[in-house]
């Protein structure tokens, strides 16, 4: 099956326009080639789609070959029933003759071998006779009406004439519509034939011997035959039905298979490049590995919507595509490279994002369809912020994040890494480990304007809680939540803040919160072993997780914005950005306006305070018009501050004064 799945490969990369056959049976070619190729490619020509309804297609790529070309030679007949698509859909068959006899006894019975298929033909008689030459004018005639007598049809006229030194005004345009006749022609039986295989293989699919890769080369054929036939649509319909027959394929597999992922450059999501991995190279049995197979028919779909100009969908079908394929993610995490998962969805979003960014034309576009693609460019890059924010604080940058509500309800309420053993470090990573745990112990929490300490809310997947607690001999169950929380890594839950995002829109379900009470203890001399021990294992953690993610991303942009904070910091404000801004121009107020907190955060803490009041005014005078006052209360210290900083007197008394 990898043979023939390497063949059908090399066919399509070889033949992706039809293909129109020329019988040079006089040596006419190279008088006519340059102007048959000056047709090419076939202008404003009707085609039929797979219902029979006519279709204009603008441009119809095409191209001529001598019937002696070895590529029009088939090394292997048993398998013309998959690769139609590849065979001539028309042949144009060359002769001049001026003699009467010669044509009755040599011409005629070799034209009559060459045309005795049912394949879509007719015969160009071409006359050299001189204008001047009455006589030669007189046996041209004679020849070709009996041509013409011969192989013409009362349903079918398989002839036509070019006079070569008088050539008539109209006579290319008449032979481009016989060409076209003949095309369609075919193709019209071409479709029919492949229909009926099709369903003779979908009849037999819950049978042992069924093959999916069998049905997916003829299903594929098809496809590729519409798409030169620039039918997108018809096109990617095949692609959509394979899909769906995938899915149950890998649904109701019986046995284990291989699920793919576990080569070098597998993170970076192939959504848009369906020559990513040969076909051969994923073939498993009679099916393929799903993780790559799934994102090929992916990237067909895109590239069939591109070509319809439709890059909303790529990006919506993309969003809901990741989101499904992330489930798939997870199910086979412990097998997988580390944190391979949240790498895939970060790359896959990036990906989406630039692509259809590339392709959108606004002026294509009905104003509501405007909005909503623009909504989807901010869930992509939202899903890619919290993504790379995740991998963040993996390797210790969660201190530096800002544990704002939005970003406490983005990253602790949603699923997190949970690999079957989290990585390790080795002696060689001390003095890594040691930098870490400094960097931990010098984390303060920030104090406000007003003298307003900032209460933490959760970053941390509650998976690293876990393995923290499996490390450490002296942290309980019990204990883990208390002394964790005196550095201020704990999972600790703000019934109040979460409640208030639910109503934003940021949590779509009311949580299950627990239940018992987090109450906060200051730390003292007592218990200052537990906090170093907890700062310990979390360093160890970070750097064994930053080691394991050096080894499974491959990305060398991701990697950089993972090897210092600055570097996060400038990813993480462009991830922001990018989502904040398209939810203003889809008109999602709340939530752009929201993550323009979270740029004022950036720009607050690196001293852009006239940036960060702008932004920090929006999102107050949000929070203040829809009554969140918990979340208002959580802001206008930073604002005050900024007003102050900045000289704005009547700014700052405002904001003292909110209630």
């Amino acid at each position: 099956m990898a043979n023939s799945l390497a063949r059908f490969e090399s066919m399509k990369r070889l033949r992706n326009r039809f293909v129109v056959a020329v019988e040079d049976v006089s040596d006419l070619w190279p008088l006519l080639k340059e102007g048959f190729q000056r047709r090419l490619p076939f202008k404003k020509t009707i085609l039929n789609n797979k219902t029979r309804n006519p279709v204009p297609v603008e441009k119809l790529p095409a191209e001529f070959i001598l019937t002696t070309d070895p590529r029009l030679r088939s090394q292997f007949p048993q398998e013309q029933l998959p690769f139609w698509f590849r065979e001539p859909y028309a042949t144009v068959v060359l002769v001049t003759c001026e003699d009467l006899d010669e044509f009755k006894t040599v011409l005629k019975p070799r034209l009559k071998s060459v045309v005795q298929n049912d394949e879509e033909w007719f015969i160009l008689y071409v006359s050299k006779a001189a204008p001047n030459n009455d006589k030669a004018i007189n046996r041209a005639k004679k020849v070709y009406s009996r041509l013409e007598v011969d192989f013409n049809t009362r349903k079918r006229e398989r002839c036509c004439k070019l006079d070569l030194h008088a050539i008539e005004p109209t006579f290319w345009d008449e032979l481009e519509l016989k060409i076209i006749e003949c095309l369609r022609n075919t193709l019209d039986r071409r479709i029919q034939l492949y229909e009926e295989e099709i369903r003779k293989l979908s009849e037999q699919r819950f049978m042992p011997v069924w093959s999916f890769c069998s049905f997916f080369i003829l299903k594929e054929s098809l496809a590729f035959m519409f798409d030169m036939a620039q039918l997108h649509e018809d096109s990617l319909r095949e692609y959509d039905e394979l899909e769906l027959c995938y899915l149950e394929t890998v649904n109701n597999a019986g046995k284990h298979r291989d699920f793919g992922g576990m080569d070098h450059g597998d993170d970076q999501a192939a959504l848009l490049d369906p020559d990513n991995k040969h076909l051969s190279q994923i073939v498993q049995d009679n099916s393929f590995r799903e993780f790559e197979f799934r994102q090929y028919l992916f990237a067909c779909q895109a590239k069939l919507l591109f070509k319809l100009h439709r890059p909303f969908e790529v990006a919506s079908r993309g969003f809901s595509f990741v989101i499904s394929f992330s489930e798939a993610l997870a199910q086979h995490e412990s097998i997988l490279p580390f944190c391979l998962r949240e790498v895939w969805v970060l790359t896959a979003c990036v990906g989406l994002v630039i692509a259809s960014a590339e392709h959108y034309r606004e002026e294509l576009l009905a104003p509501e369809i405007k909005k909503e693609y623009y909504r989807v460019q901010g869930e992509l890059f939202s899903l890619c912020r919290v993504k790379f924010m995740r991998l963040a604080c993996l390797v210790g940058y969660g201190a530096d994040i800002e544990r704002s509500p939005v970003n406490s309800a983005s990253l602790s309420m949603l699923p997190w890494p949970k690999p079957a053993v989290w990585p390790t470090v080795s002696p060689d990573d001390l003095s890594e480990v040691l930098e870490k745990e400094k960097m931990i112990l010098q984390v303060t929490s920030k104090i406000k304007h007003y003298g307003i300490q900032r209460k933490p809310l959760p970053l941390e997947p509650y998976s690293l809680m876990e393995e923290l607690s499996r490390r450490g001999d002296s942290l309980s169950a019990g204990n883990m939540f208390k002394a964790s929380d005196q550095d201020g890594y704990g999972k600790i839950y703000c019934y109040d803040v979460l409640k208030l995002y639910i109503k934003v829109g940021f949590i779509i379900f009311q949580p299950n919160l627990p239940s018992m009470s987090m109450s906060r203890t200051n730390s003292t001399p007592g218990n200052s072993e537990s906090s170093t021990d907890s700062s310990r294992r979390f360093a160890e953690i970070f750097v064994a997780s930053e080691h394991a993610l050096r080894r499974t991303i491959s990305d060398p942009d991701l990697l950089k914005s993972l090897s210092s904070l600055e570097e996060f910091e400038k990813r993480y404000l462009e991830l922001t950005k990018g989502a904040a801004d398209n939810y203003h121009y889809s008109w999602w107020k709340r939530h752009g306006v929201v993550l323009d907190g979270q740029i004022a955060a950036i720009f607050f803490k690196h001293g852009n305070y006239d940036l960060a009041a702008k932004s920090y005014e929006k999102v107050c005078a949000l929070y203040s018009g829809e009554g969140w006052q918990d979340l208002l209360a959580d802001l206008l210290p930073n604002l005050a501050e900024c007003q102050k900083i900045l000289d704005d007197q009547a700014g700052y008394l405002s904001s003292c004064l909110s209630p």
